[in-house]
């Protein structure tokens, strides 16, 4: 008879994947999906203001500007892309 090794390190982590999952999950996704909301008004915000709308913290906007330049173009693409009305209703009722 062969006597099995356990690793008792990937048993814990196992187990703390299983319960994270669990009880903690959707929380984690209402999170991202909330951040991907502030993110996605803040880069509208951002374009408006470099399409020539008025606003009135164009100061902030131009601090900011160094921090944002890496985002800008996946964001941009992200904004404009059109989106189908089966995509919005595979994500579910709290998508939007």
């Amino acid at each position: 008879m062969r006597l099995v090794r356990v690793n008792w390190q990937e048993v814990s982590r196992a187990i703390r994947e299983i319960l994270f999952g669990f009880f903690l999950y959707a929380l984690y996704q209402e999170v991202l999906h909330t951040k991907v909301k502030y993110e996605d008004t803040f880069y509208a915000l951002l374009m408006a203001e470099f399409l020539g709308f008025p606003m009135t913290s164009n100061f902030y906007t131009l601090r900011l500007l160094p921090y944002v330049v890496a985002e800008l173009e996946r964001t941009r693409k992200k904004l404009l892309r059109e989106v189908d009305l089966l995509e919005l209703l595979h994500e579910g009722p709290g998508a939007h």
